[in-house]
């Protein structure tokens, strides 16, 4: 039964994949746009995504509102680090970086608070 729950996440499974794989390649198959800390970006706007697919995840497996948020919040941000470290220790020429790492957190922080502003816009509308 365990792993019919788990074909739940299948979304979030493959979003955490595509991080993966973008993050372990030991060289890139695209060229970030000159912008200022792109990577930063990149990371920021992959672990949003991340977030905001696994909070639908969750909500669809019926995981109640305080398990999911610690899910949503601690998994993804876990994640990143542990894809930091794996990327120093066995990925050379590629390097882990912390303040990617904290790209991640913050881009899980803005994906669940803006999770949080769509519900409530849509508890308004619903009368709820």
């Amino acid at each position: 039964m365990l792993w019919r729950k788990a074909l739940t996440y299948w979304r979030s499974i493959l979003v955490a994949c595509a991080i993966a794989y973008g993050c372990l390649l030991r060289k890139p198959l695209y060229t970030l746009p000159p912008i200022e800390h792109g990577d930063r970006w990149a990371h920021w706007l992959a672990f949003m995504v991340l977030a905001l697919v696994l909070q639908w995840d969750s909500k669809i497996a019926g995981l109640n509102n305080g398990p999911r948020w610690l899910v949503v919040a601690l998994l993804p941000m876990l994640y990143g680090g542990l894809l930091e470290v794996i990327q120093e220790k066995y990925f050379y020429p590629r390097t882990g970086d912390w303040m990617d790492w904290v790209a991640d957190v913050v881009g899980v922080v803005f994906g669940i608070g803006l999770w949080w502003i769509g519900e409530k816009i849509y508890e308004r509308r619903m009368g709820k």
